[in-house]
């Protein structure tokens, strides 16, 4: 036994490490902290490990196609990209380095013990509830509503943080499937405060998706089950109609109005919709963005034009500088949903991989969920977090920054309990 091995079983600093990491991530300005905890993580885990079985990452064949398809894509995407530094930039440190992080995860929780993983769905769960209580206490120190709560991530926004707030009713679910009942109630009760106080549509619209899924995927009883969707239906429609009332930002009764004018104007002219039709600015503009791309792939559809998730704005400038009335009246950066801006700079082919990623992730949580009452409480976790997550993507650029290496961590962590999950299976049918 080395000393690192031994002082790791006195101290758990493996576990220290993974803590650091994952109270850190929904922090503001403390990158190196974050990288330092996961390389340290990794060495020690790579220390103490024993017989890590290398070969069993050829046995996740469809997650390789899958990565594989979006880089290639990507790469194939550097030709056309305006910026070709830029895409390169970003296929090495937005699609390879998340990708070899989950696989190395992938290999160390293969080869850990239930206890050891165990813990570090505790971990996940101390984390997430420690930021709903800062999150709650930032809330009432700045008056409660309308201040948008984004802990120490981005508060007065609170569009990324939106996102953690969806995760931590994501675990408050998953808890209802342990013995921990009385803590699942609590928490999912601060975890609805906590949204509340962030106050962002995104994570208003991602919360119903997971109450949705929750009931649709997870809940046995049909006829409560089908009850409660239809509720939720019926609520979402009734507030549609309401929301005539409210302020332009929650007036949704507006935009379903609007859409009929839509097609009256061209992305540049879709002020008018703000101008003549009250529609809020910044759903505008999301509106006027997403219609270029649509416009763009309406010609080629296949055509990469660049991988980047801050391309979008110069890109959609050089191929409409000819037509402008294709240029949106407000352009940024980035087209404000994940969705559109791959589907804009891979194409059709990207898009489909990119979607594919999520699609299989939801579906092996599902084969863990249905097989494993070990690890049911954290398929139900990742696969309603991940629902929220794809939720808050519709609306923002959010698949990167901390975010994603939350997405890929807890992608390599259900790989290996996949693997776990069917080799236990096999043997027992």
């Amino acid at each position: 036994m080395t000393k690192i091995e031994d002082i790791n079983n006195r101290y758990f600093l493996d576990l220290f490490f993974l803590s650091v990491l994952l109270f850190s991530l929904p922090i503001a300005g403390v990158t190196a902290v974050q990288n330092i905890s996961l390389v340290l993580f990794f060495i020690v885990c790579f220390i103490v490990s024993k017989d890590i079985q290398y070969k069993e990452v050829i046995s996740l064949r469809i997650y390789l196609m899958i990565i594989l398809g979006l880089v290639v894509t990507s790469i194939i995407s550097v030709y056309f990209s305006i910026e070709p530094k830029e895409t390169i930039s970003e296929i090495r440190g937005e699609l390879i380095k998340p990708f070899v992080l989950s696989l190395i995860v992938f290999l160390f929780i293969y080869v850990f013990d239930d206890n050891k993983i165990k813990k570090i769905f505790f971990i996940l769960f101390a984390a997430l509830f420690f930021h709903t209580l800062l999150n709650i206490y930032i809330w009432i120190d700045n008056g409660l509503w309308p201040f948008r709560a984004g802990g120490l991530l981005d508060s007065g926004g609170g569009e990324r943080f939106g996102i953690w707030t969806t995760y931590s009713l994501s675990m408050a679910i998953a808890l209802f499937f342990t013995k921990y009942k009385k803590i699942a109630i609590l928490f999912f009760l601060l975890s609805l405060i906590s949204i509340i106080g962030n106050n962002t549509r995104a994570t208003f619209i991602g919360m119903i998706m997971i109450l949705f899924f929750y009931f649709f995927i997870f809940y046995k009883n049909k006829i409560f089950k089908y009850s409660i969707i239809t509720l939720i239906t019926l609520s979402i429609i009734s507030f549609i109609i309401y929301s005539k009332n409210f302020e332009t930002r929650y007036n949704a009764f507006n935009v379903v109005s609007a859409i009929k004018h839509m097609d009256s104007y061209s992305p540049s002219e879709y002020d008018k919709l703000v101008t003549e039709h009250s529609l809020e600015h910044s759903t505008t503009a999301r509106l006027a963005m997403w219609k270029s791309v649509f416009l763009y792939r309406g010609e080629d559809l296949f055509t990469p034009q660049g991988y980047g998730r801050f391309l979008y704005g110069k890109s959609i400038s050089k191929i409409y500088e000819n037509e402008k009335e294709n240029i949106p009246y407000m352009i940024f950066s980035q087209a404000h949903n994940d969705y559109m801006t791959i589907f804009f700079s891979l194409g059709m082919i990207g898009l489909l991989f990119f979607l594919a990623l999520f699609a299989y992730l939801l579906k092996i949580l599902y084969y863990i969920f249905i097989h494993s009452s070990d690890y049911k409480a954290f398929a139900v976790f990742t696969f309603l977090g991940t629902i929220g997550y794809m939720s808050s993507m519709m609306f923002g650029s959010f698949f990167g920054d901390s975010e994603k290496i939350y997405f890929y961590l807890l992608y390599g962590i259900t790989l290996a309990l996949y693997l776990k999950t069917k080799e236990q299976y096999l043997e027992t049918n």
